[in-house]
């Protein structure tokens, strides 16, 4: 399977592409990892479990790394992605300071 939560960040990112990094910071954002995760498969599989038994692990792992990594995109406000784009993190992810 994966080795790292990176891997599975970028498995998923691979897969599914920039919205899928968007709607794990969100979920991370307002509900952690753990619970982030439940939310995301639910928007993900809708009512026919389309999500593969290996992509809700990879959901799991990837939601962590994002949990992780989060502050520090936070602070600089930019996602560096595995194909090298970028992706800005809108203020409002953003705590007050």
């Amino acid at each position: 399977m994966y080795t790292t939560n990176e891997e599975a960040f970028n498995y998923l990112y691979d897969r599914m592409g920039i919205l899928c990094v968007q709607v794990m910071v969100s979920a991370v954002r307002a509900y952690g990892a753990d619970t982030g995760s439940v939310q995301v498969l639910t928007l993900l599989n809708g009512g026919d479990d389309s999500i593969s038994n290996r992509d809700q692990k990879a959901l799991v792992a990837a939601m962590r790394y994002v949990e992780d990594n989060l502050p520090e995109w936070q602070e600089e406000r930019i996602i560096c992605l595995p194909d090298g784009q970028q992706l800005t993190i809108d203020p409002a992810l953003v705590p007050d300071d």
